[in-house]
């Protein structure tokens, strides 16, 4: 009984010694546990990246003073503005030119009434394009155009509609005297007269032969255009035509209170529409238009030439018919077949 106790906790000794082995052999030799890998990437910095500056655009400067029509400069401010945001260009209208104030990046310049040296400033600057609109001889240049207005055809069409518009052939005009072109532009519009109707005599007396013309000193007064006028209207005229010089008011009120009926180089000052027919004046606006393209490429050197247009027509006193008859010489005129001058 005795020596059957004293064996049995050999056995048992034996049997974990055993199962010791046995479970060190199971898991194979040199094998390490690692810990189990995160398969999340890790964070990575967010880098700021600075916005990229919105470049500036380039400018287009219409200079249009003073001595231009407000109507006009509204007119062409609101074309150009358009035009020049087509082309994601700035647009502004100026009152004059400074090159100290010309900005680098000034695309194109249009001038309405160009400085005598226009010339010398497209060789300074030689990155902008220049536009200039006149009736003088100027030549275009590498990076200057040129939009010819001729006054001349203006008058003439002036003094066609009114004699063709004039009870009784009765028109009549006034001109500054002195103007340079002054005796051309008397001749122009005689000639416009004439144009429609030959001799141009009336029935009814006094018998002259119509158109008649006047002139009025430089620098007159409403007072120096009525005396101007009262010699002309000896001879009865029905139908004025009058520079932008003589839309004075008192003049104009005078006229009005005779029913003396006016058209002009420029729009009617306000209170006036009443005695307006017409304006007439040059087409520039298409003329810029036509050479945009170019001027945008950066090609300079061209010549346009100005169409004519009529313009603030008032229907109580110019039916559409004799509108359009005289809108029918303008292609004519525009084109040099219908001379506005007479011949030597």
């Amino acid at each position: 009984m005795t020596s059957k106790n004293a064996i049995r906790p050999f056995i048992h000794i034996t049997l974990l010694l055993l199962f010791a082995v046995m479970a060190a052999c199971s898991a194979g030799p040199g094998v390490t546990q690692v810990p189990p890998i995160d398969p999340s990437p890790s964070p990575v910095p967010t880098v700021a990246v600075p916005p990229t500056p919105t470049p500036v655009p380039a400018s287009v400067w219409l200079i249009a003073g003073p001595e231009v029509d407000a109507g006009l400069r509204e007119d062409y401010s609101n074309v150009l503005a358009n035009q020049a945001a087509q082309d994601n260009l700035a647009f502004e209208i100026k009152d004059g030119f400074r090159q100290s104030d010309v900005p680098a990046d000034l695309k194109i310049a249009i001038f309405l009434s160009p400085p005598d040296d226009i010339s010398t400033l497209a060789v300074s600057l030689p990155t902008t394009q220049f536009v200039a609109v006149t009736s003088a001889d100027l030549q275009p240049a590498a990076n200057l155009s040129v939009i010819r207005t001729a006054d001349n055809q203006a008058v003439f069409l002036a003094g066609y509609l009114a004699t063709l518009n004039a009870p009784d052939f009765r028109s009549g005009a006034l001109f500054v005297d002195g103007a340079a072109n002054s005796a051309l532009l008397q001749d122009s519009f005689i000639n416009g007269g004439r144009y429609f109707c030959g001799r141009c005599a009336p029935v009814f007396a006094p018998i002259v032969l119509f158109p008649q013309v006047g002139v009025v000193p430089a620098n007159a007064d409403a007072a120096g255009w009525l005396a101007a006028f009262d010699a002309l209207n000896q001879n009865n005229i029905e139908m004025l035509y009058l520079p932008a010089e003589g839309l004075l008011p008192d003049f104009l009120a005078y006229l009005a209170g005779i029913n003396v009926k006016v058209i002009s180089n420029a729009p009617p000052p306000a209170g006036s529409e009443g005695l307006w027919v017409a304006t007439v004046q040059s087409d520039t606006l298409a003329a810029i238009q036509a050479l945009w393209p170019d001027l945008i490429a950066g090609t300079g050197g061209k010549i346009g030439l100005a169409g004519l247009t009529l313009t603030n027509v008032n229907g109580a006193n110019l039916s559409l018919g004799r509108q359009q008859l005289a809108e029918k010489i303008i292609p004519d005129l525009t084109s040099g077949i219908i001379s506005p001058l007479s011949v030597p």
